[in-house]
């Protein structure tokens, strides 16, 4: 079989998905099995499949059909232009929150030397990012999962950067160490939400970083303040994702005494989708 016959038969198989996504999915697989950059693709439709190759795209191809991510599946995201290991015990990085970072930095020169908590770390894309970015800063990064944190410790190696980890619940975590900046991607999507969800997140993603009880949406925000309200330093920024559709009540719960310039920011697709707290 030919590059050309394998692609025009994964395009076949996959005809439900579109098609852009399956070039996607094609463009990736080549790039990770046989070492072809997309623009190489069609100058090699008559480059002979070896039997091991195409076993490979066989068993990825089934994958997608049951809706698998392809990140999972190559276990490997890119974020902020790094590249990430993701297995399903993390998240996979979202653009929504690589404008989170891009916010973050906005905030702060090369040189600067701050002291970062990025909170529910996963894959530590944030944590990570940030590092990267402000080479001269102290990270810090929590999370529950012990497998999500040897997952972003293989990260940080993989990206050169040196981050503190911590192996803690954000619900319980007390210290009295004081941060420059406070960031946190929390769960936030409400469990009666799932119905709206597609199969390759609700059937593959970690449901402990995704979902929240319906009858506490903002539990994990209400720790976030608590612990901005006692480890950020004086005019200290404290930064979230949240759910758009809580946006307004997660705002109120930081336009308090302690905290001033609480501001929403939407995402490029309009959605609020960030915020931004200072501590007094």
């Amino acid at each position: 079989m030919t590059l050309g016959e394998l692609k025009e038969n994964f395009t076949n198989e996959l005809e439900y998905y579109p098609s852009s996504e399956r070039q996607v999915f094609f463009q990736r697989l080549c790039e990770a099995y046989l070492q072809l950059q997309p623009h190489q693709i069609v100058l090699n439709y008559e480059k002979e499949i070896s039997e091991v190759e195409f076993k490979r795209f066989d068993e990825a191809l089934n994958r997608l059909k049951n809706h698998e991510p392809i990140q999972y599946i190559l276990e490997c995201a890119y974020f902020f232009g790094l590249e990430f290991l993701v297995t399903p015990a993390v998240l996979i990085p979202r653009p929504e929150t690589e404008e989170l970072v891009a916010w973050i930095l906005e905030h702060f020169n090369k040189t600067d030397t701050p002291k970062i908590l990025d909170l529910g770390t996963g894959s530590g894309c944030i944590s990570i990012a940030l590092a990267k970015n402000l080479p001269n800063a102290q990270v810090f990064a929590l999370d529950i999962s012990t497998e999500a944190l040897e997952i972003a410790r293989f990260n940080a190696k993989k990206n050169n950067v040196e981050i503190n980890f911590i192996t803690s619940n954000m619900l319980e975590w007390n210290s009295s160490k004081k941060f420059d900046i406070i960031v946190s991607n929390p769960p936030y999507v409400l469990e009666k939400e799932q119905k709206q969800m597609k199969d390759n997140v609700l059937k593959y993603e970690p449901h402990l970083a995704l979902f929240v009880d319906n009858t506490s949406p903002l539990i994990f925000y209400k720790a976030l303040r608590k612990i901005a309200q006692k480890n950020l330093s004086q005019n200290g920024l404290c930064f979230a994702e949240l759910n758009e559709a809580f946006g307004a009540e997660t705002k109120a719960l930081f336009d308090e005494v302690l905290f001033q310039n609480v501001i929403l920011k939407k995402d490029t697709f309009g959605k609020i989708r960030m915020l931004k707290a200072q501590k007094k």
